[in-house]
């Protein structure tokens, strides 16, 4: 099992950029990094892409995915027009640095509209998203374990995947969405482990379930989240991908850069160790 490094972990840390985080993920040891696109765009404001394949050329880091594609489904014509123009971007990031996988997540707040809507929807968009990047770049569905995103369960999100079928769209299996709306570990078991493009590492305090924002995310194995489980279906469907540590909380952004990026390699190369090799 690999380990990745999502940067929204330490995105409010004191000196935070992309190149901080590849050089700090690259000193402790990551094999990925989940590029966000807030820090890409910064990075191109005083950079090129050329100089960015040379930096990933030169190391051992890699890049895993963009994160993220937000609110891909339910949008007026102006909001499809704002997609499509990201993908393009996207789709020029990756091509210059080799990364193959996009992940996106689900519109919130959509009034009115019944599961069985929102899921037609969402397989018509992933379909074009699909067809728009192509067989070479995968898209992984992320649920959000809010109640008021229009998938926010994991069962929701493989019915989705699977109807799109297509070779190139999968799931994002986020630790604290599957806690946060009660995702069933059984949906998980049924899954096609090949159909779990990502996996984020995260864990979340003891709180009323679907109250939690990204605020109340813990490192891993200190919270409430059934891990053991959740490791137990992946493993169970032969899922062996890439574990990524992502987390949001303002105390782990009181860390300098340095410390929040060491913490994070340590409690996810020690979950690694304990529960997949």
């Amino acid at each position: 099992m690999k380990t990745g490094f999502n940067e929204a972990t330490a995105l409010e840390c004191k000196g935070q950029s992309l190149m901080a985080d590849l050089e700090a993920c690259e000193k402790n040891g990551f094999d990925y990094i989940e590029i966000r696109f807030d820090c890409i765009k910064d990075y191109l404001k005083e950079h090129t892409l050329d100089e960015l394949a040379t930096w990933f050329k030169t190391h051992n880091l890699k890049p895993w995915a963009y994160n993220t594609l937000i609110f891909f489904n339910q949008r007026d014509e102006a909001g499809k027009k704002e997609i499509d123009d990201e993908v393009d971007f996207i789709m020029e990031v990756s091509e210059a640095i080799g990364m193959e996988m996009l992940i996106t997540v689900p519109s919130f707040d959509v009034k009115d509209k019944s599961v069985s809507e929102i899921k037609e929807e969402a397989v018509e968009r992933l379909r074009y998203l699909a067809d728009k990047v192509g067989p070479n770049m995968k898209i992984s569905l992320e649920f959000c374990g809010a109640p008021n995103c229009s998938i926010n369960q994991f069962g929701t999100a493989y019915d989705v995947v699977k109807e799109v079928n297509r070779d190139n769209v999968g799931v994002t299996v986020d630790t604290f969405h599957f806690h946060e709306m009660c995702s069933k570990l059984e949906d998980l078991e049924k899954a096609d482990g090949k159909k779990i493009f990502a996996y984020h590492l995260n864990d979340c305090e003891d709180l009323p379930l679907g109250s939690c924002g990204d605020d109340k995310r813990l490192w891993p194995e200190e919270g409430v989240v059934n891990h053991a489980g959740i490791v137990a279906a992946l493993k169970k469907i032969g899922f062996d991908g890439v574990c990524t540590i992502e987390e949001f909380r303002p105390e782990y952004y009181e860390l300098s850069h340095a410390e929040n990026v060491q913490k994070a390699a340590e409690v996810t190369k020690a979950f690694v160790n304990k529960y997949f090799n």
